[in-house]
């Protein structure tokens, strides 16, 4: 799984990159949905946006916050994107379940 970051309206600094990507390493239990992701950080003002798309088996997963700390951002959209993975894994084996209990009829 690949994440690929893009910095608008600063540089993305070395540190700000290895600190996303340790916290995508912890993702890495649904590594067997995820194909790919993409994060977007951005500052506006005062505010920093941070945007993380991951492409999944059959679907897209989207986390989007606004924070004033970037770190502290990272960190939420993160946990937002784990709980919709593990959302997402539950209906995945359900669906799988339910097909194959009425496949044994």
């Amino acid at each position: 799984m690949e994440l690929n970051i893009t910095a608008k309206n600063f540089n993305l600094s070395n540190r700000l990159e290895q600190y996303a990507k340790k916290k995508m390493s912890k993702l890495e239990r649904f590594s067997h949905h995820i194909i790919n992701g993409d994060m977007i950080l951005e500052k506006d003002k005062s505010l920093n946006v941070i945007e993380l798309n991951l492409s999944v088996k059959h679907s897209v997963v989207t986390s989007k916050v606004k924070n004033a700390d970037i770190y502290l951002g990272i960190s939420e959209v993160f946990r937002k994107t784990e709980r919709q993975l593990i959302k997402y894994e539950e209906k995945f084996r359900e669906r799988k379940r339910l097909a194959h209990k009425t496949r044994r009829k």
